[in-house]
């Protein structure tokens, strides 16, 4: 809690308390947004304590209860109501903010050593804003189109069955470190062009400089993030000189190709691959993991799943709703624009809780429920606009070939723990193990 109040305090005067002083007539006309210690003290529940971290839905419930939108006492807007964070991620004037001097880059401001992992994090297009971000997607988009991808589900489909001929034998396995992972770091490996025997070394490191992108870290945390990143520059680097030399079918390899046309600069080069590895993994295992405990604890669902294969498409989509694998988004005003009539500025922070947007009791009938036949199901977990996630029709599909395969191959999977354990963290929802006893049909 030291750790967590002292980042609470930044070193710099906070933009928005000065901003909010210096035009308080405007902000009085204007529709009033909530400012309320009761939600401050949920949104930090859910962001630091590990029971919120371990389950943050009924923490949103209380907050849509006192205010869908609100101000927090410590700088950032949030909203957490679905019409609320589409409006916010779909808004061209609500952005990363790379570009704004000052800028903070967390939730409670920033220390020193954050401001160098950021700096040394934006050159992707995670991180950009247009037209770098238009540039940098358009050179990476094509491999990610809906037919692009379609065109993998037998390769996919070979990966699964080959884990799940393993898990078979083994008879007791953690579905996290037996498929949950290697199924997508499998299949973007082969997409991006990392070796086969380097992908499990570099998850450690990718796992510790995905923490870079929580809104609270300790400063062991910040230092490990750093650390991590430099790795995988130096690690992308040496893959980039290989695939100059000797170019493949690959993305790192069309990469290289940008970068020689001087549409990429180096750092462009790596920082691209790395979010291009990274995110095609760690957010497809939560997925997985997530989307098959919830299917564990609603056996009603999944025994409809496995009479009905075909509702792949709509229950994949239920599952992203349900327990989303990102939890929110932050976005800054790079314009003059407005939340809910009330006057933003440049550098303005917008927390997006799109999780609890999922949930959202007005816009999903019994949200809390699993209903894997659920219609007009649009949830907000890739986010939205032109940060949309570029890989989440790779995830959709491999959702569906993974959780049909699971459901074809074992007549019963059975959790051997009453509480799964969860990965601390707030941005990222995930399990660190699901042990499972399973027997095949």
């Amino acid at each position: 809690m030291r750790q967590f109040l002292a980042v609470m305090a930044p070193a710099r005067p906070r933009l928005a308390q000065r901003r909010r002083r210096e035009h308080e007539g405007a902000r009085q006309s204007a529709v009033s947004i909530v400012t309320s210690p009761v939600l401050d003290g949920l949104l930090v529940q859910a962001l630091i304590t590990p029971e919120g971290q371990a389950d943050p839905y009924p923490l949103y419930t209380r907050m849509r209860e006192e205010a869908r939108v609100s101000r927090t006492s410590f700088g950032p807007y949030v909203v957490n109501g679905y019409d609320e964070c589409l409006s916010v991620l779909r808004d061209p004037r609500l952005g990363r903010g790379t570009g704004i001097e000052d800028r903070s880059i967390g939730i409670f401001g920033e220390t020193p050593r954050q401001e160098e992992l950021f700096e040394g994090s934006q050159h992707n297009m995670l991180m950009a804003d247009p037209p770098d971000h238009t540039r940098l997607r358009r050179l990476v988009s094509r491999s990610f189109t809906p037919r692009q991808v379609e065109r993998l589900r037998p390769a996919i489909r070979t990966l699964a069955d080959d884990l799940l001929d393993t898990m078979a034998d083994a008879g007791d396995v953690d579905f996290m470190t037996a498929f949950a992972l290697p199924l997508p770091m499998a299949v973007i490996g082969e997409l991006v062009g990392v070796p086969i025997e380097d992908r499990l070394p570099l998850q450690p490191h990718v796992r510790a400089a995905s923490k870079g992108i929580e809104p609270v870290l300790s400063e062991e945390e910040t230092d490990a993030a750093i650390e991590a990143t430099q790795y995988l520059g130096e690690y992308f680097a040496n893959l980039t000189a290989e695939r100059r030399a000797r170019p493949r079918d690959d993305l790192m390899s069309s990469l290289v190709a940008a970068w020689d046309d001087d549409r990429l600069s180096d750092e462009e080069v790596y920082s691209t691959a790395i979010l291009l590895f990274a995110a095609g993994f760690e957010t497809t295992t939560n997925l997985l993991g997530n989307g098959l405990l919830a299917l564990l604890q609603s056996p009603d669902q999944m025994a409809r799943w496995r009479a009905h294969p075909e509702i792949a498409p709509t229950a994949v989509e239920e599952l992203l709703r349900y327990d989303s694998p990102v939890q929110f988004n932050v976005r800054t005003v790079l314009e003059a624009a407005d939340l809910h009539g009330e006057p933003l500025e440049r550098g303005d922070r917008i927390v997006v809780l799109q999780g609890a947007a999922n949930r959202d009791p007005a816009r999903y009938e019994r949200p809390d429920e699993l209903d894997l036949r659920r219609a007009n199901n649009v949830p907000l977990s890739f986010g939205w606009g032109i940060h949309h996630c570029i890989g989440a029709p790779l995830a959709r599909l491999e959702g569906e070939i993974a959780f049909n395969a699971l459901l074809e191959r074992f007549s019963s999977m059975e959790l051997t723990t009453e509480e799964p354990r969860w990965r601390p963290g707030f941005t990222l929802r995930g399990l660190l193990e699901l042990p499972l006893r399973i027997a095949a049909h």
